[in-house]
């Protein structure tokens, strides 16, 4: 006859799905941590860019994916990221006027020559920052795992 115990195994495998189900836990922090690190990071003038970053979570079987984006905020943030080149800026309606701002003095103009934007890469960072923190977690989880079964 022969025989086999499985408790080591069934051991193995429970320490593994606890690592498992922990690293997930961390994902979902993760996602929360980077929202709030793009919302600082993007510049302020009105604070409606900043607050407008959103998480998305997509589920395909037992795939569950996230996204950080800027609800109806894409093209302002596009500007902010790769900045603009010079352009001139006219009054979406042909009749009308530009107004702004300068040094508490208003100003009226039919047209203005905007020297263009320097891009922040904000966005960018952000993306660089969280790769770093996903590849921790992973490196960390393997390491885990192969102390378990190794």
């Amino acid at each position: 006859m022969i025989t086999v115990d499985t408790t080591s195994l069934r051991e193995k495998i429970r320490r593994t799905m606890r690592l498992l189900d922990n690293a997930q836990v961390q994902a979902w922090g993760l996602a929360a941590y980077f929202l709030n690190v793009i919302k600082e990071r993007t510049p302020r003038k009105t604070g409606d860019t900043a607050k407008s970053w959103t998480i998305h979570y997509h589920k395909s079987g037992d795939t569950v994916t996230w996204e950080i984006t800027p609800d109806g905020k894409e093209d302002i943030v596009t500007f902010l990221e790769f900045g603009t080149k010079p352009h001139v800026i006219e009054p979406k309606d042909e009749d009308g006027v530009l107004v702004f701002e300068i040094e508490g003095e208003t100003i009226f103009a039919k047209k203005v020559f905007h020297p263009g934007t320097k891009p922040l890469g904000f966005v960018r960072l952000t993306q660089e920052d969280l790769d770093k923190s996903v590849t921790e977690i992973i490196d960390r989880l393997h390491s885990r795992i192969g102390s378990i079964w190794g």
